[in-house]
């Protein structure tokens, strides 16, 4: 091997201290003097950064407010040899606290509480972010649509026939930005009742569980014509209208983002489209499944019942599925397989320069043993072969064995037919092999485990539909 073992390393480090004992401690000393100077850079960095935001003067009436949080995007003007920037304030309207993350160069810092200080003006601040915005609840506008319109009704400013308000859209479907994933976009609208005009003044953009940090561009309008109408008719309307419409739901469960389905090739997808295949009486669109995952190398870092989504689509031919997993594997991703077995084509969003030309390509699939009727007992196989990316060919082995059969509903009641466990080892220095659920009614491999030398991932199917 050409790395040490955890202990050797452990022995060869504990040797050198000991034969170095004052080089060691010498090094120790240099970094803490390093982070310790680093801190310090820092600290005065966010105190000089806190004084030129707090002497602007602030756009109180954009204050965003979402339950008891308070957002208040500011620009920063140029000052002296610092550029213009922008930053962040950010309130708990409960404890008064004032944090604030701002932008520099290499990106957005890590957001920091501001101190307490003798002439409480970050206290000043943070009052008047809360009291700027009262805190009417959103409200969700009547509509059949799968995005949900909203309104803060605490939010309205009236002069004459100009009304201003946060509004926002409650996605059905995750979007992306920048391969990150949000499901709610908020944007304080300007609208003139007089000509029924409405302008988006300023856009946020959140997930689940915080928001998107403001990219240079001014984010655009998500909002369409009809909701465009829609929220202008409501609007112009009677004000204590607002405060009387349903509060918005709490947060829905959302379909998986628009991601474009990979392209299988058209002599692959030829040669697979003849790979003998079950004779499948239903379909499905939806797994439920928690997952788990260890490592045999790091004991303790674990993922324990994580729920995770698995929506499946038609393939470009019979017996071919679509797949695309949300939750615990975390990236965008969208699988064309065989059977839900064997991969043929994948895609995840943008790659990275490159690295589409440093891939293996399939060229075809090769199966031992009946894989239009799996017999309990039977032993099959299956083969890939690719090209590499320098040209060589190459080839990956899979060997079978087919388990019991039983009936699927005794998995999860709603599945008809029967299934059975298919256990597959592959031939590589890894020592992999995986686990399936096969459902004969369907026609679908659902992977329950893929286990190497590397990693243990175990899922469990909890429903589908």
């Amino acid at each position: 091997m050409l790395y040490l073992s955890k202990l050797s390393t452990a022995a060869l480090l504990t040797a050198l201290c000991a034969s170095a004992l004052v080089g060691c401690a010498s090094r120790s000393d240099k970094t803490a003097e390093h982070n310790k100077r680093v801190a310090a850079e820092r600290d005065a960095q966010n105190q000089a950064m806190t004084v030129r935001v707090l002497a602007q003067p602030l756009a109180l009436d954009n204050t965003l407010r979402i339950g008891p949080t308070a957002l208040l995007l500011v620009n920063v003007p140029a000052e002296g040899t610092q550029p213009a920037t922008q930053a962040r304030l950010l309130t708990n309207c409960e404890t008064l606290k004032l944090a604030m993350d701002y932008r520099q160069a290499e990106g957005w810092y890590e957001p920091f509480v501001l101190p307490a200080d003798p002439r409480q003006s970050a206290r000043t601040t943070a009052q008047q972010m809360c009291q700027a915005v009262q805190d009417g609840g959103w409200r969700q506008l009547p509509g059949n649509d799968e995005d949900v319109l909203m309104v803060d009704s605490g939010s309205l400013d009236l002069d004459n026939t100009r009304r201003w308000i946060w509004a926002g859209i409650d996605f059905g479907r995750l979007r992306l930005e920048a391969n990150k994933a949000y499901d709610r976009q908020y944007e304080r609208v300007e609208i003139d009742c007089a000509t029924h005009q409405a302008n988006t003044r300023q856009v946020y953009r959140l997930n689940s569980t915080q928001g998107l940090l403001p990219p240079l561009q001014r984010l655009d309008s998500a909002l369409d014509p009809e909701q465009r109408n829609r929220l202008t008719g409501a609007v112009c309307a009677e004000p204590t209208k607002l405060a009387k419409l349903d509060p918005v739901a709490s947060q829905r469960k959302k379909l998986p983002p628009d991601i474009p389905t990979p392209e299988v090739p058209a002599a692959l997808l030829a040669q697979v489209s003849a790979l003998p295949q079950g004779r499948p009486t239903g379909t499905l669109s939806h797994l439920q499944l928690t997952y788990d995952a260890t490592s045999p190398l790091v004991p303790r870092a674990l993922v324990k019942n994580a729920p995770m989504d698995l929506y499946l689509q038609p393939g470009p031919a019979r017996g071919i599925w679509r797949e695309q997993a949300m939750g615990a594997l975390g990236r965008e991703k969208v699988i064309v397989r065989w059977r839900g077995l064997i991969e043929l084509a994948s895609t995840s969003g943008p790659e990275p320069t490159g690295s589409a030309e440093r891939r293996s390509r399939l060229l075809s699939i090769g199966l031992e043993g009946d894989w239009q009727n799996l017999k309990p007992g039977s032993a099959i196989g299956y083969s890939k072969s690719f090209v590499s990316s320098e040209g060589k060919p190459f080839e990956q082995t899979f060997e079978c064995s087919v388990g019991e059969s039983f009936p699927a509903a005794q998995k999860v009641a709603s599945l008809q037919g029967s299934a059975l466990n298919v256990n597959c080892n592959a031939d590589n220095g890894l020592k992999t092999s995986s686990s399936y659920l096969y459902l004969e009614a369907y026609d679908l491999f659902v992977e329950t485990a893929d286990r190497s030398m590397l990693l243990v991932q175990e899922k469990t199917l909890k429903a589908a539909d």
